[in-house]
């Protein structure tokens, strides 16, 4: 009860704190507070709902409790928000919650409008519908399950065509959770094994709020600490951003070997891949060419993502750097750095993915 009771407090006084007027505004923000409003929403429902509907009528038939059917929707939501994208408002966005709104009208309406006959067997058969609402949710979450595996799938894709580093970009907070969700969902599919094989589960009441609050706090607390995903570009359903430049010039569409050339040229004489920081859009404003049109220079003229056209530059760089007898005295992690990379453990797998090699290996290799 009391630790119930506490998420409950947690989750009013993070969705204060995230909208409070000295916090950045942010609509990944807003749908995280609307989500921790939802789960604590259910857990007074489960707590405090039955008693109180028992109260005024005791012929209302409530298959379960129908804000469970709003947690997979608000959490898609806030996936797509995470990763940069724009939830649009619309009559479409409403029928993610007809299940809702459908539980809720079965649930008011059973008591007064069904037939003597459809009530009877309704009374005998309490367990039945209780199991239905189950089943409901529980295929609701996985659908949305793979919604947001989906999203973040393409987030990632979309990160290499246009980050040459990622380590600023907030990959735990994600992970985190999309393990929340899944834990979720996984509770509800063992839920559903145990009201169809088990008569008496009423505890799974008491344990699903509990489940709630857990991930109330995990929410709540890591949720105040994490950053939108996307700080470097914005991506939503309009039309792409334009990159200042004295001249834009039109989407190729076949790789103009001039052009190649150029890139090339800028990558070899200039080295922008030293700036760990360097993007999509920095490098295209450098070349004076709009995003569209160097990333499909990249993909299509060089056949790589723009995060593994830079990164093989970087090693090459690395190479370079250790066969130099002046950077002796540098340990791997200070050539990484001044090569451009931004963390060892990216800086391993990258090197070994290109070379074939560690890079401890390859410089023994130089040495002997």
């Amino acid at each position: 009860m009391i630790f119930c009771n506490g998420a409950i407090a947690t989750a009013i006084f993070v969705v204060l704190l995230l909208n409070h007027k000295r916090v950045r505004l942010s609509r990944a923000n807003l749908f995280l507070s609307v989500l921790l409003i939802a789960l604590a929403f259910s857990i007074v429902h489960i707590m405090y709902a039955g008693s109180v509907i028992r109260h005024f009528s005791n012929n209302v038939y409530s298959p379960g409790d129908p804000t469970f059917l709003l947690i997979a929707p608000l959490s898609w939501f806030y996936a797509v928000e995470l990763t940069g994208r724009r939830v649009i408002f619309s009559g479409k966005l409403l029928s993610h919650f007809v299940p809702f709104l459908l539980v809720i009208c079965l649930s008011v309406s059973f008591g007064s409008g069904l037939p003597r006959a459809m009530s009877t067997f309704i009374n005998e058969h309490r367990r039945l519908l209780y199991i239905f609402f189950r089943v409901l949710v529980v295929g609701q979450f996985l659908g949305y399950q793979y919604f947001i595996n989906k999203t973040w799938q393409a987030h990632q894709r979309l990160l290499q065509q246009e980050m040459s580093n990622t380590e600023n970009v907030n990959i735990g907070w994600v992970k985190l959770f999309s393990g929340i969700f899944l834990i979720i969902n996984l509770f509800f599919l063992l839920s559903l094994f145990i009201a169809i094989h088990w008569e008496n589960s009423r505890w799974l009441a008491k344990a699903t709020a509990v489940v709630f609050s857990s991930a109330v706090y995990v929410l709540g607390f890591r949720g105040i600490l994490q950053r939108d995903v996307f700080d470097t570009i914005q991506i939503n359903s309009g039309p792409e951003p334009v990159i200042p430049a004295p001249q834009e010039t039109p989407v190729l569409t076949k790789p103009d070997q001039l052009l190649i050339d150029k890139l090339v040229a800028c990558m070899t004489e200039k080295k922008p891949y030293l700036d760990p920081e360097l993007s999509l859009s920095t490098l295209a404003k450098e070349l004076k060419m709009s995003r569209s049109q160097l990333s499909q220079l990249i993909n299509d003229g060089m056949g790589e993502n723009f995060y593994d056209f830079i990164n093989k530059y970087r090693v090459e760089e690395v190479k370079r750097l250790m066969a130099d007898p002046g950077m002796a005295g540098y340990n791997l992690l200070g050539i990484a750095f001044e090569a451009g990379f931004k963390s060892k453990s990216t800086f391993n797998l990258i090197f070994k993915r290109f070379t074939g090699l560690t890079p401890t290996e390859y410089r023994k290799n130089i040495s002997a």
